[in-house]
């Protein structure tokens, strides 16, 4: 970490307790933690080393991609690989044991007449659109459907599940529309005992009074990413990503002086700015340019100027600070606090994407 101007520190220690917190509640339903896009930008591989060593029950990843970096890292737990996929796609998918998501017949006889050509059999999982409308067979096909995959000598039937398209919003109708569909369609087709039904996500454990089905699937959550106050329930989960960078340049500049690309801001007095080697390219919005705060010496200060895509400017007049001084983008310093939640709402987006945006040109310390 003292190599690094700029870093993604990552709480492993909280992350199991978050991770235990949710285990007692879910009960006798498994644990399937949701670790597409970088494991929300946590990083893939360690926490999914922790969530194995935690003794999770399920991963999802979006890719086939994500499934075979999680299989090449010795990650042997359960993985579903949530995404659609091609037909080219399909002998790796068999190969490296992921569970593949059927949302048509179409894709299930891609997957059929694959296996018979190589005498293969392969774990999949019925995905039902209730109501997203992205990817997902309707309730009615569904029937048929799951019956052709059991029919068929060469599946395996891992799953059935559906996804919430409004959960976010308690109370919005298409919640309990979106179940009773499920609801039905569960009760109609009878499915084995073996099989793993699952719908619950985040917004529907905090908010719902659910059945929560044979499995949970969780993304934010695990990570104290909520965009909600935590229910009592899950008070002591918290988040474990911060953001952080070092001072690297010290300046005072002038009354009425343009600062950055395009002099969006322009210094009202003599103004001390410090520089900070962070910026767009490393997923840091530059949404945030003349709105955004860091935290220096435990004190807000405000950016000023646009963000660039590897540094940005900050005024410290209110303050004080050293080259080499650690700035807080994301997280806690002493007794001040930016969330993710602060940043979504700065950038008019949700927490998710903030998390995401950060890529690989950030180093993960997990301490």
């Amino acid at each position: 970490m003292l190599n690094y101007s700029s870093w993604i520190e990552i709480d492993t220690k909280q992350f199991k307790k978050n991770l235990e917190i949710i285990k007692f509640h879910l009960k006798n339903s498994l644990f399937c933690l949701c670790v597409k896009a970088n494991a929300y930008g946590h990083g893939l591989i360690e926490i999914a080393k922790i969530a194995q060593n935690q003794e999770v029950d399920y991963l999802a990843v979006a890719t086939l991609l994500e499934g075979i970096q999680l299989r090449e890292a010795n990650i042997d737990l359960p993985i579903l690989v949530l995404g659609t996929f091609h037909e080219n796609q399909i002998q790796d998918l068999i190969k490296y044991d992921l569970e593949i998501t059927i949302s048509s017949f179409f894709k299930a006889k891609l997957v059929k007449d694959f296996c018979e050509k190589k005498s293969l059999k392969c774990k999949v999982h019925l995905k039902v659109d209730t109501g997203m409308k992205r990817i997902g067979v309707n309730p009615i096909t569904a029937i048929s459907l799951y019956k052709y995959l059991k029919g068929e000598g060469c599946f395996i039937i891992k799953g059935i599940f559906s996804h919430f398209a409004c959960a976010d919003q308690k109370d919005h109708p298409m919640n309990k529309v979106q179940s009773k569909i499920f609801d039905d369609l569960l009760n109609k087709i009878k499915p084995d005992r073996s099989i793993i039904c699952h719908m619950v996500n985040t917004a529907a454990l905090c908010d719902f009074a659910i059945d929560l089905k044979d499995m949970v699937r969780l993304g934010a959550l695990p990570f104290g990413c909520y965009s909600k106050p935590m229910p009592d329930k899950f008070k002591d989960i918290k988040s474990i990503f911060s953001v952080k960078s070092k001072v690297s340049y010290f300046k005072v500049v002038e009354k009425d002086e343009g600062i950055s690309y395009g002099h969006i801001y322009v210094t009202k007095a003599k103004t001390n700015v410090v520089t900070i080697p962070i910026g767009y390219g490393d997923g840091y919005s530059r949404s945030l340019s003349n709105i955004g705060k860091v935290l220096i010496r435990g004190k807000k200060h405000p950016i000023i100027g646009t963000i660039c895509m590897d540094q940005f400017m900050v005024d410290i007049t209110e303050g004080s600070a050293y080259i080499g001084d650690e700035v807080v983008l994301v997280g806690r310093q002493q007794t001040q606090e930016i969330t993710i939640q602060d940043i979504a709402s700065l950038c008019k987006t949700i927490s998710y994407e903030v998390l995401c945006a950060f890529n690989e040109r950030l180093p993960r310390v997990y301490i």
